[in-house]
């Protein structure tokens, strides 16, 4: 990964050159396609977020494994498919409180056999496994399960694209002030502000076109909050990859790296977006 520092000294056609390859922004057009066509079916919808939770525990393991810690695989794939489909069934909220204690419990039979040195990780390691991506990313079913779910889901879908193709493509062409040096050297304060300002103008400007209920304010406030949350996701995945030293979560998409790659901006903006929502009194 390349330092701000580094970029400046790049020129920027260079560096849209190395980014946007044409087969990398053909694998971003066909998982965008697929992905927004998934909203409007809410079968499919749950299904994709079940896959993205699955895979993206199986690359959360090898990550804190890298990182010398280890995830309780087994555990993380059984909380990462009961999550969603709890959610589906609007039967989180009876039996979600069975679901964490299980877990933990879980977590600390299954580390058992572990060296006594890894111990405490990896029990750790397991139930943030299994709240980061089932919990988190379960809330993007509650949202679409919402009256008008299909048109909310959308809406945040598109500030989550803005935010990140905006973030990306400012910060190659005038990014020179790194954001976190230390997590992801390669953002930059301007493409993080213009990413910012796009999609919260973008999703103010589409708030009355798709007709999404709730007080005015709620223009203003939903792709302002949701936007932030997607950057803030983004940077606590590149946390744990520079944790375990790694550019990449894994491999799944040509191009674009892993499934965490590809969706971590959705695991905190899908938590926000609904809590929002249900604040403004859109249920």
């Amino acid at each position: 990964m390349n330092s701000a520092g580094t970029l400046e000294k790049i020129p920027t056609a260079e560096r849209f050159r190395r980014e946007l390859t044409a087969k990398r922004v053909a694998i971003g057009i066909i998982v965008a396609v697929a992905g927004i066509g998934s909203i409007f079916n809410q079968y499919m919808f749950a299904i994709v977020i079940a896959a993205i939770t699955l895979i993206g525990s199986v690359e959360f393991s090898n990550l804190a494994r890298r990182a010398g810690w280890q995830v309780s695989l087994p555990i993380a794939l059984a909380a990462c498919a009961a999550y969603p489909t709890l959610a589906f069934f609007g039967l989180l909220g009876r039996y979600e409180s069975a679901l964490v204690v299980g877990i933990i419990l879980a977590s600390f039979v299954a580390a058992l056999p572990a060296n006594s040195s890894l111990f405490d990780g990896r029990v750790a390691m397991t139930v943030l496994g299994c709240l980061y991506l089932g919990k988190l990313l379960s809330y993007m079913i509650l949202l679409r399960a919402l009256p008008h779910g299909a048109r909310l889901v959308l809406w945040l879908v598109i500030i989550v694209v803005l935010t990140d193709t905006v973030g990306m493509i400012a910060g190659l062409g005038f990014g020179h002030r790194p954001l976190a040096p230390r997590l992801s050297p390669g953002k930059s304060w301007e493409g993080a502000i213009a990413a910012l300002v796009v999609a919260s103008l973008a999703g103010f400007a589409l708030w009355w076109p798709l007709g999404v209920p709730g007080p005015w304010w709620i223009a203003l406030a939903f792709p302002l909050c949701v936007s932030v949350a997607a950057e803030f996701g983004d940077l606590v995945e590149s946390a744990i990859k520079r944790n375990a030293q790694v550019k990449d979560s894994g491999h799944v998409f040509a191009g674009h790296g892993g499934v965490l790659d590809r969706f971590d901006s959705y695991i905190f903006a899908g938590v926000i977006g609904y809590a929002l929502l249900l604040f403004a009194g859109v249920r």
